[in-house]
């Protein structure tokens, strides 16, 4: 490791998961966790497929949901190495995503105030409030 820090700020500019059924992941995503749809598209990188990009509520891009629907075969053994997404929201929207999950009847776990969720294809998602 060196000693000196590189001159240079690294940013997170989105997170990107594979799904099997994108539709069903674009809805979990938007209509549970409240992302914003931005587009549905070809994907640039990866010819014949399809990606979804989310927005949060400022309009940044946050996630990439790619199609890959060859995941649903059962020979394969996973989507990934992503081990969670970490997302965090006011008190008061955290409460209206639990009440959201809750209508849809769909399951999750809260531990110290937070909710552990697994989207459509089984990644798992942590949430937490900040206490506003």
């Amino acid at each position: 490791m060196s000693d000196t820090t590189p001159d240079v700020s690294l940013q997170l500019n989105h997170a990107s998961v594979m799904t099997a059924a994108l539709d069903d992941a674009v809805a979990f995503y938007v209509d549970l966790l409240g992302l914003t749809l931005r587009v549905i598209e070809d994907d640039p990188i990866r010819e014949g497929r399809q990606r979804a990009m989310l927005t949060d509520e400022a309009g940044h891009d946050v996630l990439e949901i790619i199609e890959m629907r060859e995941l649903a075969h059962p020979s394969v053994p996973g989507r990934g190495s992503i081990h969670h997404l970490g997302f965090e929201l006011t008190t008061d929207a955290y409460t209206a995503l639990r009440s959201r999950l809750d209508a849809a009847g769909h399951p999750y776990q809260e531990t110290q105030g937070r909710l552990f969720v697994r989207d459509v294809d089984g990644l798992v998602l942590e949430i937490e409030h900040d206490g506003s």
